[in-house]
């Protein structure tokens, strides 16, 4: 995966490319880690309208105007073939071992690593069902979920806000009314449409919402912080999100012991329906795209 969320080992190959390849990508900001993330490479794009400048800045330094399946097939026709051994078994090895984020944290007592979290979640909820991650500071932790196929796995960006991620769930929810549903999303996005699970519970659909709940505007008091200014306007306290579940209608439950989640995770699926986890977190513990766009100390 190539952009703000790559594994720290996919951003140590990608910093050692001479070439990068991008078939009708953006080649954005995020995307390129704003140039950071291949920062040593020649970059060709592919694409039926290549784009020079991105966001302010040089997106790909040749371009090859083409269709993009077509493009790839003349490129892979013109350049003769050689092994790939860079992509050993010692690769291989460190994709599988190494954590997408080594860096450590000591979250306090009685709140969950967020990366924790989203590995918990992964082993427990089964292949197969609907996985919506929205926008917001907890993003970056969810997206890492290895051995979820893309296409029931939505990742949601539009202009990089949050308080998207349930109207984006109610329309998979829809869409898709053989097989559970599943939204990741923050407190401080959650409650922007914290109606709407009048909505869910109205019309049926079935659902689990697991709130990773810092009490905050993770991204918000992240910056701050590494500004050294106060967090106090973007802190909103640990709204009780089973108990507002319950209010409307759903069923709701705090998950204060990871391992409760396979046994959370058999029961909705036996009864379907709709649910909310609250799943208190750490809001010590700070993605890598925050730590690089904002280290401490910045002035």
């Amino acid at each position: 995966m190539a952009g703000g969320f790559s594994l720290a080992v996919a951003r140590d190959c990608l910093g050692q490319a001479d070439l990068v390849i991008a078939v009708g990508a953006s080649l954005a900001h995020h995307n390129a880690d704003a140039g950071r993330l291949f920062g040593q490479a020649h970059v060709l794009q592919i694409d039926t309208a290549p784009q020079t400048v991105s966001q302010g800045r040089i997106a790909a330094h040749s371009h090859i105007r083409a269709d993009a399946r077509l493009g790839a097939l003349a490129l892979a026709a013109a350049i003769p073939a050689r092994p790939a051994d860079w992509r050993g078994p010692d690769l291989a090895r460190r994709l599988r071992e190494t954590p997408a984020d080594p860096e450590p944290f000591a979250p306090e007592p009685g709140l969950h690593d967020p990366r924790d979290v989203a590995a918990a979640l992964n082993a427990a909820l089964p292949q197969g069902w609907e996985l919506v991650n929205s926008s917001g500071h907890c993003s970056y932790y969810v997206a890492h979920m290895p051995g979820r196929p893309w296409e029931q796995f939505l990742t949601i960006r539009e202009f990089g806000a949050i308080g998207n991620g349930l109207p984006f769930a109610l329309g998979v929810a829809a869409a898709r009314p053989d097989r559970p549903a599943v939204l990741f999303d923050g407190d401080g996005s959650l409650l922007m449409h914290i109606q709407e699970l009048e909505t869910v519970r109205r019309t049926g659909l079935n659902l689990l919402v697991c709130v990773l709940n810092d009490g905050a505007y993770g991204s918000e008091i992240h910056k701050l912080r590494a500004e050294g200014l106060s967090d106090a306007g973007a802190v909103l306290g640990r709204p009780d999100f089973a108990a507002i579940a319950r209010g409307f209608g759903l069923a709701g439950e705090t998950v204060t012991d990871l391992a409760r989640l396979p046994d959370l995770a058999a029961r909705f699926a036996a009864t379907g329906g709709a649910a909310v986890w609250d799943i208190p977190i750490s809001d010590r513990v700070v993605s890598p795209v925050i730590r690089r766009a904002h280290p401490p100390g910045r002035q």
